[in-house]
Order: C-alpha cells, then structure tokens, then sequence
C-alpha cells in the first residue's frame, strides 16, 4: 500500500463521517419541523377533535407514567439511527418519512380526533421527575389530540423497516425496541389501541415496494 492508498483510505472515511453527520442533522432538522406542523395543525384544529378514539379495549391498558420515558427515548435516539444508516437507505427513509407526515397532517386537520387522558393532578398522579415530566408532555398536546394515526408509530414504524434493511440479523433488537415504543404509546395513554394500529398501517403502506413505480 502506497501513499495514494493511504491518502483515498482517508479521503473515502472523511466523506463518510461527514455523510453519518450530515443525515444525524438532517433528520434531527425534519424531526424538529414536523413537531412545529404537528403542533400548528394541533392548535388549530384541536378544538375540534371531539372523536375519541378510544375503544372498550382499551380499558384493559394500564397507565403506567414511568412509561413516559420510553416514550420519549426515540427522540434521543433517532440522529444516531440515521447516522448508522448507508446513505441509500436513509434517502429511503426520507423519501418515504416525509409524506406520511403530510398525510397524516392532512388527517388531523380533515378528521380531527383525541385520546382520553387520566388526571393528571399530584393526587393522582404523584410527585416527583416522572410525574413532572409527564405533564411536561401532555401540556405541549393538551387535550390528546391528533390521535389517529399516531405519528409516533407511523415513524418508529418506517424507522424499523429502515433499518431491516441495513442490518436483517439484527431483527429481534429492531423489532423488539419498536414494540416497547408502542406499548409506551399505549401504557402512557398518548395514543390508543386504533392510534397505534392505524399508524404503523400507513407506515408499512408507504413502505411497500408499490411505491418505487413513482420514484420513492
């Protein structure tokens, strides 16, 4: 091996680390503008969510608040999962992340719909950094709206499929952090049993190979 091999070794890792970045910042940037939609769709139809989706079984769920921080972890995680992904699946991910954004924002803003919550008073629901954290989070979406599809699910959902794609053996790890997400989302009362199916259905339908014939 020669200096020149040396020198395109280099050169070739550079512009991978700075691929790894620009796809941990970028999704971060994506992530950060689909909150702001989310909210500005939530504060302007919220007051019209007046179909709670909650069904009778869900009453079986328990509201487990310690929860909330699973809930939450995706947020944490997200910018090191794009970062791990090659940079065809990523573009996979974005190609498809995106319009089950806008579909499910066009959802919430045609069907506006909520979930119920339980109190959330320091009688009920205690004291202490989870308590606290918890109303945090169901301040920012008061009242439970936008609750079918879940958004949430919808992109743990895709993130999933992303990242079968990249690393099949590790199936098990994958498909099992996806599932605690989900109970979170269940356990935490953010969303409700039809929230969570019908947005990990509008995930896997943008993740079918239908979609290549329009380029995505």
């Amino acid at each position: 091996m020669d200096l020149s091999d040396v020198k395109r070794m280099m050169g070739a890792h550079e512009r991978d680390v700075r691929r790894r970045l620009f796809q941990a910042v970028a999704l971060t940037a994506i992530m950060l503008t689909a909150l702001g939609l989310y909210l500005a769709v939530l504060y302007w139809r919220g007051q019209h969510a007046t179909i709670e989706t909650r069904l009778a079984w869900d009453a079986w769920v328990p509201f487990w608040p310690r929860w909330v921080w699973v809930y939450l972890f995706p947020y944490l995680l997200a910018p090191l999962i794009a970062a791990s992904m090659s940079g065809e699946t990523f573009r996979w991910y974005i190609r498809r992340g995106l319009p089950v954004v806008l579909v499910s924002l066009g959802i919430f803003a045609l069907l506006p719909t909520r979930t119920v919550r339980p109190p959330v008073e320091a009688s009920a629901l205690g004291d202490g950094l989870t308590a606290w954290q918890y109303r945090r989070m169901v301040a920012i979406d008061a009242g439970g709206g936008n609750a079918a599809p879940s958004l949430h699910v919808s992109l743990t959902c895709l993130l999933a499929c992303a990242l079968l794609r990249d690393y099949p053996r590790g199936w098990p790890i994958i498909l099992a952090g996806v599932g605690l997400v989900w109970l979170a989302t269940l356990f935490t009362w953010q969303h409700h049993l039809l929230d969570v199916a019908t947005g990990a259905l509008l995930a896997l339908a943008f993740a079918l190979p239908f979609w290549k014939r329009f380029g995505l």
